[in-house]
Order: structure tokens, then sequence, then C-alpha cells
């Protein structure tokens, strides 16, 4: 279960099972992690468009600082899938140590940031009053346990990287079977516990977190496969191995950063359009999640394959492997969009019964499924370059698209034109459907072959 992709294995004939091998794993695992939030707005929606607003706004204000671990897990996982390729064991678990370190020194900050902060990012996103005050709950309650998700993250990284997709899915499977059962519980209340409501939702989204940390802290400790974590040198910081992690990591934490600052603009354009219209498109993307599923899979098994290929002196591997993950991704992507669009209402109206928001969210579906072809593309190739150490091309084609086409050009079709929370989806369809084709030309190009790290 713990072993990485085999170097006899990086070969052309291995490639489709190899992949497969890779994405299935990131796929149940993203799903599982879906399932609680999927859970969660069900029961959270009996309480109303307020409490659902609240739970999605305040979860992804918890989330911003992943913008800062992001730096570290691209660089963790590009370092980590090269020495791997390379055979270079000694330099493996001294990439894991300094990782491991960054993750809680970063974790122990932001825990401590948000918790003061929560009553500011809750104004900034221009929030109504009944939902600040849920979210104001839930936000502090999980801003501690930033910590704890900072070095869950970073473990995952780590197998990944090292070619080992199978243990982070046994790991978030297993927590969020817990969570859920607890967020069933706590919600709506069950036997002598009280129905909580939001807070219930934070409790159970709060013992995830520091769940999956326990569990990271003890198999890296035990080790698993080349992967290594010695306490005894846990705090020895080296700055070198540093250097190496954060000269790849750097770019994408720009890439990350100026991202969530472009989704919270972003979600401040919906917000402004009312309760009733960001409700709609917190439920649309509940249900996109599972449909967005292939794209995080894919880029993951791209960006661990490119690396190992690369690694190993073998970058015709590395073009072939990203290029199938590609073809597969859009397959999928395409049968999925296929089925939100014609189904998107049903979904829909199992989460609630306001047949505003249900309209509203419908639409979004169907402007959604447009984007699926663009976002297939775009994350796998852009999963292969992030693998090649190629991330300065990702972070201006980022910059460029999440600024130009959905910030700016979804607020002109939203306010400029009037077509409402109609026009910011489709600001995000030409989004991904812009960059896809820019990507794609900059991996065509193969130069991303020649980048050291």
């Amino acid at each position: 279960m713990n072993t990485p992709v085999a170097l006899d294995k990086l070969e052309e004939s291995h490639l489709p099972r190899t992949i497969l091998g890779l994405i299935w794993p990131v796929v149940i695992q993203e799903a599982a992690f879906g399932i609680l939030a999927m859970v969660t707005t069900f029961l959270v929606g009996k309480f109303g468009a307020s409490a659902i607003t609240a739970v999605s706004l305040s979860d992804n204000i918890i989330h911003l600082p992943e913008v800062a671990f992001q730096g570290i897990s691209v660089g963790t996982i590009a370092i980590i899938a090269r020495q791997v390729g390379a055979g270079e064991t000694g330099q493996v678990n001294r990439s894991v140590r300094q990782a491991m370190l960054l993750s809680i020194l970063l974790g122990v900050i932001f825990a401590i940031t948000w918790w003061f902060l929560a009553d500011f990012w809750l104004w900034v996103f221009r929030t109504q009053a009944d939902v600040a005050a849920l979210g104001r709950t839930y936000i502090r309650v999980n801003a501690p346990c930033i910590v704890f998700f900072f070095i869950l993250y970073c473990g995952e990284s780590l197998m990944r990287g090292s070619g080992n997709t199978r243990t982070p899915m046994m790991i978030t499977v297993s927590i969020e079977v817990i969570g859920t059962t607890l967020a069933v519980v706590l919600i709506r209340g069950f036997w002598f516990v009280p129905a909580l409501g939001v807070l219930g939702a934070a409790i159970a989204r709060a013992v995830v977190s520091f769940l999956g940390a326990v569990i990271i802290i003890v198999l890296l400790v035990k080790g698993q496969g080349i992967l290594k974590w010695d306490l005894r040198t846990a705090f020895n910081f080296d700055l070198s191995a540093v250097k190496r992690i954060l000269n790849v990591g750097f770019p994408a934490f720009l890439e990350q950063a100026q991202m969530r600052g472009a989704m919270s603009i972003y979600q401040i354009i919906i917000s402004s359009l009312g309760t009733t219209a960001y409700a709609a498109h917190a439920l649309a993307m509940r249900v996109e999640e599972f449909a967005f599923l292939p794209s995080w899979g894919f880029s993951v098994a791209a960006t661990t394959l490119v690396g190992q290929c690369l690694g190993a002196r073998r970058p015709d591997l590395a073009e072939k492997s990203a290029n199938l993950a590609q073809r597969y991704c859009l397959i999928a992507m395409v049968a999925l969009g296929l089925l939100t669009f014609f189904l998107g209402k049903n979904l829909l109206s199992i989460f609630i019964d306001d047949p505003e928001v249900v309209r509203l969210g419908t639409l979004g579906l169907q402007i959604w499924a447009i984007a699926m072809p663009g976002m297939a593309v775009n994350q796998t190739l852009a999963g292969g370059l992030r693998g090649a150490g190629d991330t300065r091309w990702v972070l201006l084609l980022t910059t460029a698209g999440m600024w130009t086409m959905r910030v700016a050009g979804g607020a002109l079709l939203a306010f400029t034109f009037g077509f409402g929370v109609a026009g910011a989806w489709g600001g995000a369809v030409l989004d991904h459907t812009v960059r896809a084709v820019i990507i794609w030309w900059r991996f065509r190009t193969g130069k991303w072959k020649s980048i050291k790290v």
C-alpha cells in the first residue's frame, strides 16, 4: 500500500496502468473529503440559506492560509519525485524534515492570526449580520486546527511525491467517516446530544483536521516506504534543503496567493448579489466538487510521473505520461459535465427546498459544465509543468486568467451587462477555457524538460 512507483514501471507500456493506479486513490480521497462537506451542506440546509452561506463562506476563509502551504506542497512533491526518480534515498528524508518543519511553523502562525481576524474576514466578504454571527463561530472553532491540516496536507504531499497515493486515501476516508458521523449527530442532534447547527458542523470539521494530523505524524515517524520523519532532528533547520523546496514552491505560493485573492473578490462579487445567489453558488459548487475530482486526480498523477521521469532522465516518458493523463481526464470531465448539465435540478433539490435557490443553482451547474473540457486540459498539464519545476509559467498563466477573465470578466458580465450571478459564472468559464489553450501551448514547447530543481 505504501510503495512508491517503481522505476522499472516507468515504461511506456506501463503508463496507462501506472496513471490509473495513481489517480483512483486521489479521486476516492477527494470524494471522501467532499462527502463531509456535502453531508454538512445537506444537514445545515434545513436551517436555511443563511446557515448554508455561513458554513460555505467560513470554510473558505478557514482554508485561505492554504495559499502559503501550497508553496511547500508543490515544492515538496517536485523535489521528492525527482529524488525518488534519481534514487537519492539519503536526500529524501532531508526534504521530509524541512517540509514538515515549515508546515508546523506556518500552521501555528496562521492558527493564532485567523482566530483574531474572524470578524475582519467576515467584514471583507460583506456578510449580512445573521450570516456573520454564525460564521464567527465556525471560524473560531476551526482556526486553531489550521496547524493540524497543514501537518496533514504536508504528509500527504510527501507521500504523493514518492508515488504513494493510497495511504493518503486511506487516511482521508477514515477521518471523513468519523467526521461525517459526528456531523450527523451534532448538527441535527441525536438522543441526548442537542442540535448544534453551524457549531456542530464546525466541531466535526475540527475533529477531522486533528485526527488527520495525528495519523500522519504516527505514520511518518514509523516510516512510510522511503519516507521517514526522525523526531530527534525534527526541528533542525537546513537552509539549503529549504531553499531547494522554495525555489520551486515560491512561485506556486504566489500562484495560490493571487488565485485566493482573485477567488475572494470573485466570491465578494457573488455574495454582493444577495444571500440567495450565494447559497445557489455554494450548493452548485458542492455538487461540482465531485465533477471536478478527475481533474485533481490526473493533475497529481501528472505531477508525480513527470517529476519521477525527469529524475530518471526520461523526458520523453515525462511528456507521454502527461499527455496520456490529459486525454483520460478530458474523457472523464466531459462525461461528468453532461451528467451535471442534465441532472442538476434533481441533485440540488436534495439539499434545499427553496425554489429560487434551486433554479439559480441549476443554471450554475449548466454553465459550469461548459468549463469542464478546459478545466481538464488546464489542470492536468499544469500539474505536469509543476512536476517539472516550471512553476513560474503556471503562476503567470493562472494570474492572467483569474484576474482578467474570472474577476474582471465576471464582474463585467454580472454588473455592466446585467447577467447577475450567471455572468459571474460565465467569467469562470472564460478563465478555464483561455488558460487551457495557453497551458497546452506551453507544454508543447517542451522547454520544461530542461529545468533544474
